[in-house]
């Protein structure tokens, strides 16, 4: 209950708790400490991302091609995650030329769009991102990403929907590495260790998300009675979360 008490007045007071106290802490000799609190969770989101990709004669061809290759890999994922929201952005439609326009490397100037540079066709692409709870089935989305027609489709990312559980368990961890290190110069130096006089976190909480990536090469697209999917084990390594404090205790009388 007093860790938990302790805990409580960090979080809610945090520095403005400490600054109250100094002028207590001013007229009363006292211990300060840092503590230093690590924990590590399994994350429960993962972000994959890919390339849509289009083609056509003309720019409304391609685009055409692109918006029907998403929404194909988009039906595909939703078979395993129906909550996933793919998130687009940066389109962009480039005109394709013959692989004999090329500009020399003492002109790099724009070329004319004719006889070797006359336009040929154009590609439209699309970049997106997919959030998932099913972190375990991240692989195996990818994979049908790649299977839908996807360029570069990969796991970006593994972390925490919500971190704040985490940080106040190391926060926790912190307070109780604090109080050892209070007890042991405490009995060191023969004197009595009091109560808490003050106790912060500062601003140095972090969350180190690692990343484990997990990359698959464009396979053909999906076709009607298409196979299930290849499945991928994804076992991505916990995410570690720390916390540093600063406590102060008074010296017993």
């Amino acid at each position: 209950m007093r860790l938990n008490a302790i805990m409580l007045a960090v979080l809610v007071g945090g520095q403005a708790f400490a600054a109250a106290a100094q002028p207590a802490i001013a007229n009363q000799r006292s211990i300060i400490v840092d503590g230093y609190g690590e924990v590590k969770t399994n994350p429960d989101l993962a972000t994959i991302s890919y390339t849509l990709r289009g083609e056509g004669v003309t720019s409304d061809e391609a685009v055409r091609a692109m918006v029907v290759s998403g929404a194909r890999i988009e039906a595909a994922l939703r078979g395993i995650d129906p909550a996933v929201d793919p998130q687009t952005s940066k389109v962009e439609v480039s005109p394709a030329r013959s692989a004999d326009c090329k500009a020399s490397d003492e002109d790099s100037s724009a070329q004319l769009s004719k006889g070797a540079c006359a336009i040929v066709g154009y590609v439209a692409t699309q970049s997106v991102t997919v959030d998932t709870a099913d972190v375990k089935d991240a692989g195996t989305m990818t994979g049908l990403a790649g299977r839908g027609g996807a360029f570069d489709a990969r796991v970006d990312s593994f972390d925490l929907k919500d971190s704040r559980a985490a940080k106040a368990r190391a926060i926790a961890a912190a307070l109780v590495d604090a109080q050892a290190k209070a007890v042991a110069i405490a009995t060191g130096t023969h004197v009595t260790l009091g109560p808490i006089l003050s106790a912060a976190t500062g601003d140095r909480s972090v969350t180190t998300i690692t990343s484990q990536e997990v990359k698959l090469d464009m396979l053909p697209p999906v076709y009607a009675n298409a196979p299930p999917p290849v499945p991928v084990n994804v076992k991505p390594e916990p995410i570690t979360t720390s916390a540093n404090v600063t406590v102060t205790y008074a010296i017993g009388q």
